[in-house]
């Protein structure tokens, strides 16, 4: 049986096991409910299957690389390292929780004679399978900035530089060593002999094919798609604004003004580099699925059939350590209740879970949760070139309006934190000292009265059709946002759509008013409340219309800031203006946590980047 043939066999026995241990979960769950779960928290109540289709083959020509050994470097630039406030550290150990004696546990296996039980286990391969609540939008990395299409690209291409993971430590990955004088001008030395999966050189004259690609609105090889990220990153004084290449293995960048954060930036994955050839050959069908996805990191494409599965397969010439699984398995499994019945059953060996659902995998012996800080912070925008929201009184009696500490009693974990202000406590220039936002319906009414609704107004209010850690239950959590804007006299209609078409109209600022979140990417501030609210002096951002030159300044200002303690200053600062213009009201300062199956080995809990070249599946 072929390996593709073979995991099609086995997802269907997991799902087909999935729908008889549910019954007996659901049975242990009223005992949970009884014992650990907080009465706002739900269990499952009756399972919904998907039936796994059949997993073609495709392959990816490729050719040996020789290897080359990875020599540390580093940053010419000050490094931050997140400590975070009243959160655990990244190196916290995890923690496992017995099930009440009624959850059924895994089959055991038949006695093994001495000689089987002897043999070592082993310690590379296996198919991770990893269940997750909607699909990629694009493997095109710098047209997307949504984490489902990163978590797959990332395992796909390279970046120059990466982040270690337990810090915000900017370590070598496609580039050996670098070097700047001047902040402006960065020379790259690339390892040699790195090759694309297609067999083609990944070098100096690939990278700059990317980047001019990227940087350059009239290049033949962009499709007509918009690459957001690259002009949010790179913009203003960060602009790129001269490309080179000095030989086969450097690569030379100039910006228009010296930076603090263009290494922090380049470690992003969106910067991970695509193969020329495959994006000239396929044309507008790379990164799609339809196409493929062609780089030179640790795992090549294989498949991608929308709204079901993503599969990429061990690069065995890859220039790092590893990888060591054989594949990757990316499943959308849209219910979190049906993810939790995967997980248990080991129908997938992680997944993205809501709140709800957690204590069951936490009582699970055969379930590992780690636990990570808050990163990410779950907001309501406003289009402020939309009446009445341009008014900042209408956004205050919002931000009055809603009861925010019972939203994080009901829907939240007691590591999530109400939030004051837009950063959380692990991110450089987090202010401590704005004051709480008070939930005050009757102050809300009196701002309303003043802005001149006395008797309130109507609204849309748009949520995510799918969880995230900041929205661990979007539709649930609008509902009670409703119902509070309801009490104070606004009636919203609360609506939903695909989250690709969600994600790029929010972009486009066509929403009135609508919940979304933000996770650090790379644990800098430009990439945190630098990329939320840098606009070009004078010029409102499409998203919100939200425009304030002041902000600007500062953000730009701190971005080019070397010196860690001013910079602290600078985006305390802005931080100020935010709240005061209340740009984004602020709901939770979400933790993270992440589950995975015992069967799963060399997994850290690391973020900023994946871990994944470092797991294998012990079976």
């Amino acid at each position: 049986m072929s390996h593709h043939r073979a995991l099609e066999h086995r997802l269907r026995l997991v799902t087909n096991r999935a729908l008889v241990l549910f019954v007996l979960l659901a049975l242990a769950a009223g005992q949970l409910a009884c014992d650990t779960k907080p009465e706002n928290e739900s269990v499952p109540t009756q399972p919904v299957t998907q039936t796994p289709t059949a997993i073609p083959t495709r392959t990816a020509t490729h050719t040996q690389a020789p290897t080359s050994t990875s020599t540390s470097a580093s940053a010419p630039t000050p490094t931050y390292t997140a400590t975070p406030t009243e959160t655990p550290t990244l190196t916290s150990t995890p923690t496992v929780t017995a099930m009440p004696t009624s959850t059924p546990t895994r089959t055991p296996t038949a006695t093994r004679s001495q000689s089987e039980t002897s043999v070592e286990p082993r310690t590379e391969g296996g198919t991770l399978i990893v269940g997750r609540g909607s699909d990629s939008v694009s493997l095109d990395l710098t047209t997307v900035s949504d984490g489902e299409s990163w978590r797959v690209g990332q395992e796909i291409l390279d970046t120059l530089v990466k982040l270690e993971g337990t810090s915000t430590k900017v370590i070598p990955w496609l580039a050996e060593t670098w070097e700047s004088v001047d902040g402006k001008t960065w020379t790259f030395h690339i390892r040699p002999g790195v090759k694309f999966h297609d067999g083609t050189p990944c070098d100096a004259e690939a990278v700059k094919w990317n980047f001019d690609r990227w940087r350059d609105p009239g290049n033949p090889w962009r499709f007509g798609r918009a690459f957001g990220y690259y002009e949010r990153e790179f913009a203003g004084p960060h602009t790129i604004v001269g490309t080179k290449v000095v030989d086969e293995t450097t690569f030379q960048l100039t910006l228009a003004s010296p930076s603090a954060s263009v290494l922090y930036k380049l470690s992003l994955s969106a910067f991970g580099f695509a193969s020329p050839a495959a994006v000239m050959d396929q044309g507008a069908k790379y990164g799609t699925p339809a196409g493929t996805a062609v780089g030179s990191g640790p795992f090549r494409f294989v498949a991608w059939v929308p709204d079901d599965y993503v599969m990429v397969e061990r690069n065995a010439d890859w220039w790092g350590d590893g990888p060591k699984l054989d594949r990757i398995v990316w499943r959308v499994i849209p219910v979190s209740s049906e993810r939790l019945v995967a997980l248990v059953a080991g129908a997938v060996h992680t997944a993205d879970l809501a709140q709800t659902d957690m204590p069951v995998a936490q009582a699970d012996p055969n379930i590992v949760s780690y636990a990570m800080p808050s990163m990410s912070t779950g907001y309501i925008a406003f289009q402020q070139c939309t009446e009445p929201f341009e008014d900042p009184q209408i956004r205050w009696a919002i931000a009055h309006a809603i009861n925010r500490e019972a939203l994080i009693e009901t829907f939240y974990t007691g590591r999530d934190l109400l939030a004051t202000g837009f950063q959380p406590p692990s991110i450089l220039g987090h202010n401590p000292d704005l004051p709480p936002i008070a939930y005050d319906p009757e102050e809300a009414r009196n701002l309303m009265a003043q802005a001149g609704y006395p008797n309130g107004f109507r609204t849309d209010l748009w949520y995510m059709p799918v969880a995230r850690g900041y929205f661990p239950d979007p539709k649930a959590i609008a509902e009670a946002i409703a119902a509070d804007l309801a009490a104070v006299g606004i009636e919203v209609e609360l609506r939903t759509e695909d989250w690709g078409a969600y994600l790029g109209h929010c972009s486009d600022g066509r929403f009135p008013m609508w919940i979304l979140g933000w996770g650090a990417d790379n644990g800098d501030p430009d990439n945190y409340i630098g990329w939320h609210f840098v606009h070009p002096i004078g010029q409102p951002r499409t998203e919100d219309c939200y425009a304030n030159d002041a902000l600007v300044e500062l953000l730009i200002r701190g971005a080019q800031e070397p010196e860690i303690a001013r910079r602290e200053e600078l985006y305390q600062r802005a931080e100020q203006i935010v709240y005061d213009d209340m740009a984004r009201l602020p709901i939770v300062w979400a933790a993270g946590r992440s589950f995975w199956r015992v069967e799963v080995k060399g997994y850290e809990p690391v973020v900023f980047r994946s871990w994944l070249e470092n797991v294998w599946i012990e079976e």
